[in-house]
């Protein structure tokens, strides 16, 4: 297998058209089929489903199409990072919610600390952050607890609140909190179960309940957003991503007997490599995280490093 297989198949998958295909990557079709072939012999399986002139993804070309994307995706972090001629790059992971809330900030204040240096900023789940991590195409990452990485020793934390939240007109009753069973009957939307924030509510859709509602998925925590904005059904979210939609009353917080489990997020990998550089990246981050939740503290709260005081300055480890 080489890269240039895995190219063209992803790209197959995304425009459904071989000739397009070909125009794109500046080859012929016959080269586009020939690769594409020769990336189904390598794996021993079959990748399109040939119908004359069209085709459709088998099952394992569907899977193949994401490793596909996420190969894409690394190989161009590390172009950008080795392309690093006239400016400094600064490549950040960050989660959902910690680049919807206090991650704009932290850009700010990283522009204004040295306007020579570039941020490469990479916002999505942690499944997705994981890969390009261990690359090495992450200088510095800010992920849940459920990342599956220990977090950097000393590292400051965000908590986010999370709640159950719904369009006005979802919900008829605001005054009676719901059991688990009621929610469970209503139509919720879902994160998949990569989500660190699948786990909190996990018993409210356990295939093994009776009488669930329809369920709505969708892999990003703006979509999911969006979603509930366009009155899909509640979803169980960081609040504070929903705060001016929930001051305005577009969005309610329904009332619950049980509550859920805060999200915590922490700086979870630094690049080792370049650590005097990064530690001044996370002492910005740190000010910019804490002034956040001072602003939003209804909804979130600063953890700050074990044994930190208000004049400690916290170093930093793998």
């Amino acid at each position: 297998m080489n890269f240039k297989q895995l190219e063209a198949f992803y790209w197959l998958a995304q425009l459904g058209n071989y000739q397009r295909v070909a125009e794109r990557l500046s080859l012929t079709q016959p080269a586009v089929s020939a690769r594409i072939s020769g990336l189904e012999e390598m794996l021993e399986t079959r990748l399109v489903e040939r119908r004359g002139a069209d085709f459709a993804l088998t099952e394992a070309g569907h899977s193949v199409a994401g490793y596909a994307e996420q190969f894409l995706n690394l190989r161009e972090a590390m172009s950008g990072r080795l392309n690093q001629r006239q400016r400094q790059r600064l490549s950040i992971a960050m989660t959902g919610p910690a680049a919807l809330t206090w991650g704009a900030g932290l850009r700010a204040d990283i522009v204004r600390h040295s306007t020579d240096l570039m941020v490469d900023l990479h916002a999505s789940a942690n499944y997705q952050l994981r890969p390009m991590i261990a690359s090495g195409a992450i200088d510095i990452a800010f992920l849940s607890n459920d990342a599956g990485l220990s977090s950097v020793a000393d590292s400051f934390g965000v908590e986010y609140r999370v709640g159950w939240v719904a369009r006005h007109d979802v919900v008829a009753d605001l005054d009676t909190p719901r059991t688990p069973d009621q929610l469970r009957q209503m139509p919720l939307i879902l994160y998949p179960r990569t989500s660190p924030l699948f786990s909190p509510i996990a018993d409210y859709v356990h295939e093994e309940q009776h009488g669930q509602g329809p369920r709505h998925y969708a892999n990003s925590l703006p979509m999911i957003v969006e979603m509930l904005r366009q009155g899909f059904g509640p979803s169980a979210i960081p609040l504070a991503v929903v705060e001016e939609e929930l001051a305005s009353g577009r969005l309610v917080e329904l009332p619950t007997t049980t509550a859920l489990a805060p999200l915590e997020i922490r700086c979870v990998h630094l690049n080792e490599a370049r650590r005097p550089f990064i530690e001044e990246i996370l002492t910005l981050a740190r000010a910019a995280a804490e002034t956040w939740c001072r602003q939003h503290a209804n909804y979130a709260r600063f953890l700050p490093a074990v044994g930190s005081g208000p004049h400690h300055r916290a170093v930093v480890a793998e």
